[in-house]
Order: C-alpha cells, then sequence, then structure tokens
C-alpha cells in the first residue's frame, strides 16, 4: 500500500530531473515515430498500430501504443501519429499527437529524397485516483472515505512541439537523420526546476541484399531470400544508444535480431501479405536487471489499403515492416 506513495515520489522526481521519449524495438514498425520522412514512402494508405510493455516483472512497469496513418497525395507524404506511454501502471501518462507533412523529390531515376515538418501537442498527466498517502492509512488499513490532502485533481499540461526529418531512398538503400522536440518544452507538472523535453537525434542507415532466388515469379514479387543490415543510432538528452541489427526475409516470414550496446539483445520474427503485416519481438536485457525486468514484449500490425496506380509512381522505400 505504501509503494503508491513511493511510486509516486519517484515519478515526480523523475519528472523533474529528466524527460525522455519512449522506446520502441521494433524501429521499421513505427516508422513515421522514427522519423517522419518515412510519411508516404509506401505510397498507398497504410495504419500501423504498435504495443509495448516494459519490464513487466517489475511492479509498475512502462506501457506504451502507437498508432499512425500516413500515404502519399500527388507526390507530398501526409501523416497522423499518436504516441502514448503509461508510467507506473497508468499514474503517469504522456501523450503525443502530431500531423505530418513530407514534400519528395526525385534526385535520379531510382532515388528519392523526402523531407518532413511534424507539429504537434505533447500532454502529460498524473492521474492521483490510484495513489495511497500515509493519511489515507490506519491502524487497520487503508481509510476508504478518507480524501488525500496532497493532490485533490489531475495535475495535466499541454504543450506545443515540432520535429522535423530527412530521408534519401531507393528501393536498395535508405539512409536518414530526424530531430524531435525542437523547441524542447517543459513539461513539468510541479512548480519548481524544468522538466526538459530533450531534443531527440536519430541516424539510420539500412540495405537490402537480395540472395539467389531460382524461382523466378517470386523475382517478380520481390519474395526470394534477402537479408537487410541496419545502423541505428540514437540520443537525447545525456542518453545515448547504439542499435546494430540484421533482417532476413524470405516469401512472407521476416526475422530479425538486434544488438543495442550493453542493454539488451532483441529477437524479433514478421508475418507479411500485401496487406497486412504482424510483428512480434521480445527484448533480452542484460546486465544487472536481467533477472528481474522479464525484458519487453513488443506487437505491431499495419494494413495497407488499395489506391491507383498512376503511370508515374514514386519511388517506393523498401525497408522492413518490423
Amino acid at each position: 500500500m505504501k509503494w503508491n506513495f513511493c511510486a509516486f515520489m519517484l515519478l515526480m522526481l523523475s519528472v523533474i530531473c529528466r524527460a525522455q521519449d519512449n522506446h520502441y524495438s521494433q524501429f521499421y514498425a513505427n516508422k513515421i515515430y522514427l522519423n517522419p520522412a518515412f510519411s508516404g514512402t509506401d505510397v498507398c494508405p497504410r495504419v500501423i498500430l504498435g504495443f509495448r510493455d516494459q519490464w513487466p516483472g517489475m511492479t509498475g512497469e512502462y506501457v506504451s501504443y502507437s498508432a499512425s496513418y500516413d500515404q502519399s497525395l500527388n507526390g507530398i507524404g501526409i501523416g497522423l501519429l499518436f504516441n502514448g506511454d503509461d508510467a507506473g501502471r497508468g499514474i503517469l501518462k504522456t501523450n503525443n499527437v502530431s500531423v505530418i507533412i513530407s514534400p519528395k523529390v526525385r534526385l535520379f531515376q531510382d532515388i528519392t529524397l523526402s523531407f518532413a515538418v511534424e507539429a504537434g501537442l505533447v500532454q502529460k498527466k498524473l492521474d492521483h485516483s490510484t495513489l495511497l498517502y500515509p493519511n489515507q492509512i490506519g491502524p487497520n488499513g487503508p481509510l476508504v472515505s478518507s480524501v488525500s490532502q496532497e493532490i485533490q485533481n489531475d495535475i495535466s499540461i499541454l504543450r506545443s512541439d515540432l520535429s522535423t526529418g530527412l530521408l534519401v531512398y531507393s528501393q536498395s538503400v535508405y539512409a536518414g537523420y530526424s530531430m524531435h522536440h525542437i523547441m524542447e518544452p517543459n513539461i513539468s507538472l510541479i512548480n519548481g526546476p524544468n522538466a526538459t523535453l530533450y531534443r531527440r537525434h536519430t541516424a539510420h542507415i539500412g540495405a537490402n541484399f537480395y540472395l539467389l532466388e531460382k524461382d523466378p515469379k517470386k523475382r517478380r514479387k520481390g519474395l526470394g531470400p534477402k537479408i537487410s543490415p541496419q545502423i541505428i543510432f540514437q540520443q537525447q538528452g545525456p542518453a545515448r544508444e547504439l542499435n546494430l541489427g540484421m533482417y532476413y526475409s524470405k516469401n512472407k516470414f521476416t526475422s530479425g535480431v538486434y544488438y543495442r550496446n550493453e542493454d539488451a539483445i532483441v529477437a524479433l520474427f514478421g508475418v507479411h501479405s500485401r496487406k497486412f503485416t504482424f510483428g512480434f519481438s521480445y527484448d533480452i536485457t542484460l546486465g544487472k536487471l536481467a533477472n528481474n525486468t522479464m525484458g519487453a514484449i513488443e506487437l505491431s500490425t499495419s494494413y495497407r489499403f488499395n489506391c491507383r496506380q498512376k503511370k508515374r509512381n514514386p519511388v517506393r522505400a523498401d525497408c522492413p515492416s518490423f
């Protein structure tokens, strides 16, 4: 019972000291979260949903969820993105919603430059209804009828946010850079020290290497085997991480592995068709927390709508779906 009050104090200290974004291991299942310049790179409209349970073995784990929509419209990518994060079983909630505009420029016949501007809102909210304070505990347990004097109402703040991204891609290589939270908004819930939402810098590069496929029908449909090495570097405030990964795809199945510097090994598996995808990944925690956290579980799914094929189609970014 005392955990709720302790959790509140720890969460408030974390809000005062630092503010960082939640993390996804299926980077390409959250493409426009990784880099808004991915908006419209699949040409046809698509909807992507994601869910992540971080450290389920610990009380008060972090749960993240996302939803996005993007498509190409007359050579310009447009996107909508929602991202949510619940800390301490929903005691502290962070929600982001944004819109994205991403013009495309054909540099060469099969190479495209994509630039994006993302504008949105950040909301942080403290739900006091789940907290239990010392003055609400009697000799025989919680005092149901008592009301906490520390907080009478939920605390919530709303801030504007701005991000940008750049992407150069073909059907075999893609590389980009994005900067989120350019204005570094203050998302502190209390008066006093600021809780600056640090700029998040991301640099990423990936490639496709197609292996020998004897069946000509599979070659034409892109169902032959291929490997896709990845390098993704991210920095937000003092926190840095380098992710080295490799995907293997054949027919309708994809498997992959990432190594996140001295933090975790990520194993993932995905199934995809022309319209649907479904991905599952598991973070194997390394270090001292390995026996207590139970890693992280992540799920993703997407749906790709039909669209009219124009005579001069934009180049599609052929990157992994997970």
